[in-house]
């Protein structure tokens, strides 16, 4: 699997970045890091045709402080294993986060199509959106 549906069709990254601009192991990155983001940012039951696309909703699980960070860290991997195929044998890891002021860090190990290792890390605010950010990249030898 390459690049996304969303990306072969405008020919743009999420962020306007044409497709053609990086080299082929960046489009691929780029584009999971993109899929991560939308459903990471997005709420179960925001789509009327895929009820489970998305987190739960982050504010109900901020009151279940201090189970919070694992509830979330459960939820993140379940969407992950779901909704972005391209990354197999996916670890969601807990990193140092700011619990009282709602904002918590994870770490996202995992395979690009089983082969290639990957890191990202994704942060959560009150505000419920995830900004994901590449860690490590290496092509396999």
């Amino acid at each position: 699997m390459g690049q996304g549906l969303f990306e072969s069709l405008t020919g743009h990254f999420k962020d306007g970045t044409p497709v053609e601009s990086l080299p082929a192991y960046d489009r691929l990155t780029k584009s999971i890091i993109d899929n991560l983001n939308r459903v990471l940012s997005s709420r179960k039951d925001s789509l009327s045709h895929i009820k489970d696309y998305g987190l739960p909703d982050i504010s109900e699980i901020y009151i279940q402080t201090p189970k919070s960070p694992d509830l979330l860290q459960k939820a993140i991997k379940l969407c992950i294993d779901k909704y972005e195929p391209r990354l197999r044998c996916v670890q969601v890891i807990r990193d140092n986060g700011d619990i009282k002021n709602c904002r918590f860090i994870f770490v996202i190990r995992a395979q690009i199509n089983g082969s290639v290792p990957v890191i990202f890390q994704t942060t959560f605010t009150s505000s419920g959106i995830a900004e994901i950010s590449r860690f490590y990249y290496s092509e396999k030898e």
